[in-house]
């Protein structure tokens, strides 16, 4: 399952978003949609298309080691590249993962992009993948986040104190979330209703 996993990573789409493998060609079209203040809380900063390169490269290279999968999220009507997401700490062993690295163009933040986005991943997750745990961490500070989180479901657990030190030398703490197997069912209801309400 690992081997094929990552060697023919899948696309994930309903009819409004795909969610692609992340290539290096994607580089320069998230850099036209890139936002300082996306990077406020992430692991590094990208603020040059150098910065982007090396940025979409090193996600790369974590799929190449069997360590991660990246995406670049697509909007079908226009084929448009507007944001990127990612399944890292993937253990078949333990069947968990991570999911983080999510950002989107500011035209489409707050929109049913993020719900989509989700309900694409936690699926692929949770019924094909079958896994038992799926995790989502975010800075302390960063409030919008955290709401985004508990609206999806999430379960917040708690805070590793000092969990991370940024590029730009600040040390974190990491408010953690997770959806099990068996918190799923509600939790893609709950998705489900949200896509309902953005189609009005």
């Amino acid at each position: 399952m690992s081997q094929v996993l990552f060697h023919h990573p899948p696309t994930l789409e309903n009819e409004r978003i795909q969610l692609i493998p992340m290539e290096i060609q994607h580089a320069s079209e998230l850099f036209n949609i890139n936002q300082s203040n996306i990077w406020d809380y992430m692991l590094t900063k990208v603020q040059t298309e150098e910065d982007m390169q090396n940025w979409v490269a090193a996600a790369i290279e974590q799929r190449e080691e069997q360590k991660a999968l990246p995406f670049t999220v697509i909007l079908k009507e226009t084929n448009q590249v507007i944001g990127t997401t990612k399944m890292s700490l993937i253990n078949f062993q333990q069947k968990a993962c991570e999911i983080g690295s999510t950002w989107y163009a500011q035209e489409f933040q707050r929109t049913f992009v993020n719900t989509d986005c989700k309900l694409l991943l936690l699926t692929f997750c949770f019924e094909d993948l079958q896994l038992i745990r799926v995790q989502l961490k975010t800075d302390e500070r960063n409030n919008l986040s955290q709401k985004a989180i508990e609206r999806l479901g999430a379960v917040k657990e708690g805070v590793l104190r000092n969990e991370r030190i940024l590029s730009d030398g600040y040390i974190r703490n990491a408010v953690i979330y997770s959806i099990t197997n068996n918190e799923w069912p509600a939790v893609k209801k709950g998705l489900i209703e949200k896509r309902k309400s953005y189609d009005g």
